[in-house]
């Protein structure tokens, strides 16, 4: 048994952006083909078609990962508060 006391909230905001950020790019590159088939919003709704349309591959990544990172940090800050009066969490780890 592995026990947890505590998470490094900086760490886990890191990993969190590259995984976030990931998925921002996967979904960026499904909705950018679907804007380029022309299923995709028009300039006039502003921010959503920046989202939502041709620039999707880019803008998609840097939203998601920026929310990852601040999302880390926060569930880590809340774990190491909830934990941190505890013993800790016990994980069974197989080697």
């Amino acid at each position: 048994m592995v026990v947890i006391k505590e998470i490094n909230s900086a760490g886990f905001g890191k990993i969190l952006t590259i995984f976030y950020g990931t998925m921002g790019l996967v979904f960026g590159f499904f909705t950018t083909i679907a804007a380029l088939m022309g299923i995709s919003m028009t300039k006039k709704f502003g921010i959503f078609s920046l989202i939502f349309g041709k620039w999707a591959v880019l803008s998609l990544p840097i939203f998601y990962g920026v929310s990852g990172y601040f999302i880390g940090r926060i569930a880590a800050s809340l774990y190491n508060t909830i934990v941190g009066s505890k013993k800790g969490f016990r994980v069974e780890v197989l080697r």
